[in-house]
């Protein structure tokens, strides 16, 4: 089972903490499965393992995932889900990133309590980051206001809520979650 778990809305920072967790501390990242498309820069097995929502609503008949969730989006139904081989698999060393409900989902799933951490950025930085990625302004704002709702009450979920709003240094958070965890 993963030793940690991190959680944050979109835009928070989260998949560029565990990369840099992974590459500096060699901890080992869970990578789970999306039906959305790639976006540029991301790569296949890296960042996500990318199959068709044919392939995904497949593995879901086969109770392939311990977890999963679909997201409706502009541009069509998105899934996303964390393979039950995968979580077995898992170790101390082992992080994932899961939504709160994804956590829920799994927490009575897992013999050992892993240790959860909430990456936290405020609406602002969200949208600017939102923006540079490429979102579309609607977009933008559906995923601030899906995720205002999804994150209700997600600080009572994780042990250690890391703030990562803009300016700040993604290194001085690697290295805070880094001694936290340890």
């Amino acid at each position: 089972m993963p030793g940690t778990i991190i959680i944050g809305k979109t835009c928070s920072g989260k998949t560029k903490i565990v990369d840099k967790l992974v590459s500096t501390y060699k901890y080992k990242k869970i990578v789970t499965y999306t039906s959305r498309p790639r976006r540029k820069g991301e790569v296949q097995g890296k960042d996500y393992h990318f199959i068709t929502e044919k392939d995904f609503k497949q593995k879901i008949e086969d109770n392939f995932f311990a977890e999963w969730k679909s997201y409706n989006t502009e541009f069509g139904v998105w899934y996303y889900g964390t393979a039950l081989e995968d979580l077995e698999n898992a170790d101390k060393k082992s992080i994932i990133i899961l939504t709160p409900d994804g956590y829920r989902d799994l927490i009575n799933k897992l013999s050992d309590k892993p240790t959860v951490i909430y990456i936290y950025a405020n609406n602002p930085t969200i949208m600017k980051r939102l923006k540079k990625r490429g979102d579309s302004k609607e977009e933008a704002q559906r995923r601030i206001e899906h995720d205002n709702a999804d994150f209700k009450g997600a600080e009572y979920l994780a042990q250690k809520i890391i703030y990562n709003n803009d300016g700040t240094d993604i290194n001085d958070v690697v290295e805070k979650i880094h001694k936290y965890i340890q």
